[in-house]
């Protein structure tokens, strides 16, 4: 059974925080940003156990090409993948993830 994917508000406030960030540099990076963040999703979606637990309950996907990870929580028995943030490897992550 393929897990439902629930992105939380505070990921998708970090995905147009990115997107804003990078579409200030060269035309269409902004896009390409997204479509990096969309692939890696795809592969949590489809593989979420090959992400290792860190930081508790947290996996951490880090996506190709731009230095961002995503974290999720993986509820294998309620099928259900829930993407916390997604954030930029040198933002503080405790206190953003709530365990600092």
């Amino acid at each position: 059974m393929t897990p439902r994917l629930i992105v939380a508000p505070l990921a998708e406030a970090d995905l147009r925080e990115g997107f804003g960030w990078y579409e200030e540099r060269p035309v269409g990076l902004g896009h390409a940003f997204i479509e990096s963040v969309e692939r890696k999703l795809g592969v949590i979606v489809a593989s979420p156990q090959i992400f290792r637990q860190q930081m508790g309950a947290y996996r951490l996907a880090a996506t190709e090409r731009f230095p961002y990870a995503i974290y999720f929580i993986w509820d294998e028995a309620r099928g259900l993948i829930t993407v916390r943030r997604i954030l930029h490897f040198k933002q503080d992550r405790g206190p953003r993830l709530g365990t600092g």
